[in-house]
């Protein structure tokens, strides 16, 4: 394996290592931990905007805990959250 590849697997696993206490499927509090614990009002503004795939049970968010794993390898993608609005579509 060469060190690109090592490197992108070291990435790739960082989320996964990082959130593996966290259950399978969150509820909008969990979420808002785990994106640095922001505002529950900001992390429902998240979810309609599309930003992250979740789905509803009655009027409770549920979060499955890859898609907030793949919300943040976008932004982070994207530049220093600093660089863009992650509210924006």
């Amino acid at each position: 394996m060469s060190n690109d590849e090592k490197q992108h697997v070291i990435e790739t696993d960082a989320y996964q290592l990082l959130f593996q206490a966290m259950p399978d499927v969150v509820t909008v509090e969990q979420m808002c931990t785990m994106l640095g614990g922001i505002s529950t009002k900001t992390g429902r503004k998240l979810l309609p905007s599309g930003r992250i795939a979740h789905f509803r049970i009655g009027r409770f968010y549920r979060i499955p805990k890859l898609n907030i794993i793949y919300y943040l390898r976008e932004i982070m993608a994207l530049g220093t959250p600093r660089d863009h609005d992650t509210l924006q579509l």
